[in-house]
């Protein structure tokens, strides 16, 4: 009896310890049931005030895998080209620019090395030439008198670097978005493999995986030169010699746009800092336009033009993003940010994201709103602008704030991606796979069918054939069942469908084990023997056949 005492004593203490550790799935989906509910200002004040409690349950439940609840798989291919060109810095000419887009061709033509097909492609324009002429590093000793077989090595090491880091940023920036249990993967020299269990926002997802945080300060151009050079733009195009005037054409327009292919896709706007504004499918075609060199030179050489990020205006049932003029110096970046947090403006209530500068950073900025009162100071993220407002007053104190944001979503998101840090250089998504929500509830549904179906054939047919034996067996299953479940979410552990087969495979074996133990214990009752040591005889004669099986099974497994 103290052998039994003991054993149910260890079987309860097991029970209970099992139930504490899937107590936080219990209650992490009563979480995530209430905090779907709410809306969308209220959840993301819930979100945040609570933000170490549900990260504390999210590190303790039983996760389910990308196949049971649906998610992205993403293949992220690091810019290994933009990468070369950003390491080359000042340094960087025609030339070089072009034999770096030969390399990166051939590269992905070919599906070779990047690194190797710029240092053939180099060596086959001028054998003599060195490399180190457009490379130099203090810190890794590459100077002028480095070999290209130094530089080569170098670049390769540099990539490496950089993948580590994007792996790093990648993992925080999942972290902060709140998936549980991803995956991320090395792949090759240049990419990584992530897989987010859960995620439903696809587009969102691809932003935050894309963006490579590089937040800059701008100064706005120069209104009056901005808009001499829209006209000079716009007459470039024109099938005549005539110049365009924005004042004497703009009835005009209409009847230019006919011949006009810029005009086609662009409404010049030429007031302020704004150069015109394009409907979202027609941005890359104004792109490509402006982009031409001859169309470059009518521009002022210290300014670019930059989409907004968010459309600016509708009309006829399409979104119209603006394009920008601003300086090409950068005043400040976002290494200078210590702290971003979203907010929502007092007055209108839009969701924004707050931010705060160090010591050096607070200097310079006010310096820069203090020279530039009554101007507009572009704030832009990864080549897009967020917002450009007009300075009123010196800013002291480092902080700032960016607004025109479409949602809290967005504002979550930004706050993720200056956190985060910066990438090295862009992850370009090179393939994508969703499992959708409903295929993953279907997974769900058919596996814990199957196995709720396995397991109800399995009681009824031990409680029919062996009667209180069997009856004593199934309890045994049930609780087999449960104490799986509680050492996967013990160990964080991840439930695939694999898995879900798995413990369906488990419910056969136990079953199988105590068809053989009662068959034997049978046997041996019908030899005459008494019940106690025909119960001893039956487990200790059947032990051999069940240790062959369960090995078999776990040597098939491995």
């Amino acid at each position: 009896m103290k052998g039994n005492g003991t054993k149910v004593a260890f079987i309860v203490a097991f029970l209970f310890l099992t139930i504490y550790y899937l107590f936080p799935s219990f209650q992490y989906w009563l979480e995530m049931r209430k905090i779907d509910n709410m809306v969308e200002e209220e959840r993301v004040e819930y979100v945040r005030e609570n933000e170490a409690r549900i990260e504390n349950m999210r590190e303790k439940i039983l996760t389910l895998g990308l196949d049971l609840q649906g998610g992205m798989h993403v293949t992220l291919e690091l810019a290994t080209n933009q990468l070369i060109q950003e390491l080359a810095g000042e340094y960087a000419d025609e030339e070089f620019n072009e034999i770096l887009a030969t390399a990166n061709q051939r590269a992905r033509e070919s599906n070779t090395d990047v690194i190797a097909e710029f240092v053939m492609v180099f060596e086959e324009r001028d054998a003599e030439a060195r490399m180190s002429r457009y490379f130099r590093s203090d810190a890794d000793n590459i100077t002028r008198r480095s070999t290209n077989a130094e530089i080569q090595q170098w670049l390769q090491e540099q990539r490496d670097a950089a993948v580590n880091r994007a792996i790093e940023i990648v993992r925080n920036r999942i972290d902060r978005f709140g998936v549980t249990e991803p995956s991320i993967v090395r792949q090759g020299n240049n990419r990584l493999v992530v897989e987010l269990p859960g995620v439903t926002d696809e587009e969102r997802v691809r932003d935050l995986l894309r963006g490579t945080a590089r937040l800059e300060f701008r100064l706005t151009a120069d209104p009056d030169d901005l808009r001499h050079s829209l006209e000079r733009v716009i007459a470039h195009f024109e099938p005549h010699e005539d110049e365009f005037d924005l004042e004497d054409q703009w009835e005009e327009l209409d009847q230019e746009r006919q011949e006009n292919p810029l005009l086609q896709v662009f409404l010049p706007q030429g007031q302020g800092v704004t150069f015109g504004s394009a409907a979202g499918a027609d941005t890359a075609q104004v792109n490509q336009l402006i982009r031409q060199p001859e169309v470059q030179r009518l521009l002022p050489r210290d300014i670019t033009l930059m989409w907004t990020a968010n459309p600016q205006f509708e009309m006829e049932g399409r979104n119209y993003y603006s394009l920008i003029g601003v300086r090409r110096q950068v005043e400040l970046t976002g290494d200078v940010v210590t702290e971003a947090r979203p907010t929502f403006d007092q007055h209108t209530n839009r969701p924004e994201v707050s931010m705060t500068m160090n010591r050096q950073g607070a200097r310079v900025w006010a310096r820069v709103t203090g020279a530039n009162i009554g101007r507009p100071i572009a704030i832009a993220l990864d080549g897009v602008i967020y917002s450009y407002p007009v300075v009123q007053g010196q800013i002291t104190g480092g902080r700032s704030s960016i607004t025109g944001l479409a949602s809290s979503a967005e504002a979550e998101d930004l706050v993720n991606i200056l956190m985060s840090g910066a990438l090295p250089a862009p992850l370009n998504i090179v393939q994508e796979r969703t499992v959708g929500p409903s295929l993953g509830e279907a997974s769900i549904r058919a596996g814990f069918n199957s196995a709720l179906a396995g397991l109800a054939i399995v009681v009824f047919f031990m409680m029919f054939y062996y009667r209180t034996g069997g009856a004593i067996a199934d309890i045994a299953l049930v609780l087999n069942i449960i104490f799986i479940m509680g050492i996967l979410a013990a160990f964080n552990a991840t439930l695939t469908l694999p898995g879900i087969a798995g413990i369906v495979l488990t419910i056969g074996m136990a079953v199988d084990a105590n068809v053989l133990i009662f068959d034997r214990i049978r046997e041996e009752l019908r030899a005459g023997k008494s019940l106690i040591a025909a119960i001893d005889s039956g487990y200790a004669n059947s032990m051999s056949a069940i240790l062959d099986a369960n090995i078999t099974t776990f040597l098939t497994a491995v």
